[in-house]
Parts: structure tokens; C-alpha cells; sequence
């Protein structure tokens, strides 16, 4: 029996392979996760260190800004504390240092115990005249949250970000050889060749994923992979792993084919990807999407907009939250938040 072969020692050129889909909305969950991570490290690692000098200046240094604040010590006229309740019955004191002027400075929020035995202290050391040092700390108990916070965020990125990145598959060696390189951001992580000597078909190999953090109900995510098919059958598979998505396997398949001068045949890579519906988001889901991508834009705003405050000084996690953070964080996180979920659900080829 006579093989027809396709002349690859003509073949050239190149193929894009990716990128792959991701679950966007198990990543979006993921950096609310590690958001979360980071706003509760700050809440739990902050503190506030006064030592006042009878005769000179008081220091307040701050560790989560690095900022330090100095006044005469003479300038330390009072100190006071204000307990402020949250809605679910809890308290907190904040010592106040009121100086010369009504100028005021607010420590970092602790219990109101802590907060009364800390104002205790600089009264006695006002009126004695004696040297003041004290240290009040964030709830440092709520730092293992984070470090849980952060562990759900990582293993929940992985899971919607598996196969992240991107394949070029070159012909090379005269068209003896097919190389494969990933990039990840466009930065070439790893190469290797695959021979074309006798090959006669390019296939796509289904497969699935492991995946963590999947909901009750919901399916895994469609994978596969290209593999080259020569005489006796036998598959050669461009990668070790199967990637996510469907029609990103079939589409470079079909080009890949193309590219070796392979003709199309029945129920071939090219008909499954014409067989392909687009992928269509209903208008409940887009309307539920858009919520969701306002209330969760409207907080990642306002803990960016937070977090770039502190680290430039602006604001300190002792004070309350301010106005216009809500206004400009909230609201812009919100556009953005409404913007990219429209975007991600609009009507697009399938993956």
C-alpha cells in the first residue's frame, strides 16, 4: 500500500498556539482573596511606638507607613480616649493626644483596656515629668486569617489560571522539525522540537484538568492538546500536559495543517471548529455579572485607593475611613468593576 505524504521539506512558516482560557471568575475571587490577604496583614502587623523626653521632643513613629511625627513634649497638653462600637457590639479605643492649638494626634486602635492603661500612662508621665514609651499594636491574633486568606488566593489562582501563557510552533530543519516554545508575558520559558519525519495527520487529543475549587454542579473545564499522527498511528504529542479550551486546540490544529500542506477531511479538526457555536452570555447572567463586578470593583477600590494612601502617608489605619475614598475608590472601582464584566461576557468565538 503507497502512503501519500505531504512534502514537508517544503513546509515553513509558523503557528500561534494560545493563549488559553482561564476561569475569570474564580481568578477575580482569587485577587479579592489576596486583597484581603494584604489588608488584614496591615490591620494586624501595624503599631504605634510614642517616646516622649521631659525637656525635649516626643517621637511617634508609625510602622506600617515609616512615618515619624515629632513635637515638643511641652507641646502635650492632655490625652483622652475615644471607644467607637462596630455593628456587631464590638468596641475599640483610640488614645488621642491633644497638643498646643487643639491639634490632635490619634494612635493606632486598640482594646479600650489597652487604650485606658496606655493614656494612664502619659498622664502620669505628664504630671511627673518622667519619660513616656509606650507601644500599641494591631490585633496581631487575625494574622493567621491572612496567612489562610493567602493560601485560598494562591491555590485558587492556580486553579483558574492553569496553562496560563502561550505556545509558537515553528518549522524548522527544512521542514524536518516542529518547535515548540512557550512564552509567559511574552518571556520564552521553555523550547523542544518535535520531529515531522512521517507524519500525516495533526489531531486534537481531549483530556481534563484536575482543578480545585470547583462549585456543586459545575462542570471542569473542556482541554486538549495537538498531536501529530504519523503511518503507523502513532501520536506525537506537542505537549506533556493538556491545556484549557476547546476551539484555541482546533483553531491551531486546523492552521498547523494548513501550514504542512495536510488536506482537510471529514469530520476533521476544521469542521469540529465550524461546528463551534459562539459563545453567548444570557442577558440575566450579563445584568447578575455587572452587580457582582460593581460591589466587588467598589471594594477593590477603595482597598487600593486605601492601601496607596497609607504607603504614601496620606492615611493611617487608625483613622477613620475617609469620605473621599469611598467616592473616589468606590466609584471607580465600580465603573471599573461594571466595564469588565460586561467585557467579559459579551458574544465572542468559543475557546
Amino acid at each position: 500500500m503507497v502512503f501519500r505524504e505531504p512534502a514537508f521539506h517544503r513546509a515553513s512558516g509558523s503557528v500561534g498556539y494560545g493563549p488559553f482560557p482561564v476561569r475569570t471568575t474564580r481568578l477575580l475571587l482569587s485577587l479579592m482573596l489576596l486583597l484581603g490577604a494584604i489588608i488584614v496583614s496591615i490591620v494586624a502587623l501595624s503599631k504605634d511606638h510614642l517616646a516622649c523626653t521631659p525637656g525635649a521632643r516626643c517621637v511617634l513613629t508609625r510602622a506600617m507607613s515609616s512615618r515619624t511625627i515629632g513635637f515638643p513634649m511641652s507641646a502635650l497638653r492632655d490625652v483622652r480616649v475615644d471607644i467607637s462600637r462596630g455593628s456587631k457590639g464590638g468596641s475599640q479605643g483610640a488614645v488621642v493626644l491633644v497638643l498646643d492649638g487643639g491639634r490632635q494626634l490619634s494612635l493606632q486602635k486598640v482594646s479600650p483596656e489597652r487604650a485606658a492603661e496606655v493614656a494612664a500612662i502619659v498622664r502620669a508621665g505628664l504630671a511627673g515629668g518622667q519619660r513616656i514609651d509606650v507601644t500599641l499594636r494591631g490585633p496581631w491574633w487575625i494574622f493567621p486569617l491572612a496567612i489562610g486568606m493567602l493560601a485560598m488566593g494562591l491555590t485558587m489562582a492556580h486553579s483558574a489560571t492553569k496553562g496560563f501563557g502561550r505556545f509558537h510552533l515553528e518549522i524548522t530543519r527544512g521542514g524536518a522539525a516542529l518547535r515548540v516554545r512557550r512564552y509567559l508575558l511574552a518571556i520564552p520559558v521553555s523550547s523542544h522540537e518535535v520531529s515531522l519525519e512521517g507524519v500525516t495527520d495533526v489531531r486534537v487529543e481531549g483530556g481534563t484538568l484536575g482543578e480545585m475549587w470547583l462549585s456543586r454542579g459545575e462542570a471542569p473545564s473542556p482541554a486538549g492538546r495537538i498531536v501529530l499522527v504519523d503511518r503507523s498511528g502513532a501520536a506525537r504529542p506537542l505537549t506533556d500536559a493538556v491545556f484549557p479550551g476547546q476551539a484555541v486546540h482546533l483553531r491551531a490544529a486546523a492552521e498547523l495543517r494548513e501550514l504542512l500542506g495536510i488536506e482537510q477531511e471529514r469530520h476533521g479538526v476544521e469542521e469540529q471548529l465550524a461546528s463551534l457555536p459562539r459563545t453567548r452570555t444570557p442577558l440575566g447572567t450579563r445584568i447578575a455579572a455587572a452587580w457582582a463586578g460593581m460591589c466587588v470593583g467598589a471594594l477593590a477600590g477603595i482597598g487600593l485607593l486605601g492601601l496607596a494612601g497609607v504607603a504614601l502617608g496620606l492615611l493611617r489605619t487608625s483613622d477613620p475611613m475617609e469620605a473621599w475614598v469611598v467616592a473616589v475608590g468606590g466609584g471607580g472601582g465600580a465603573i471599573a468593576g461594571v466595564a469588565l464584566a460586561l467585557y467579559l461576557t459579551r458574544t465572542r468565538p468559543p475557546r
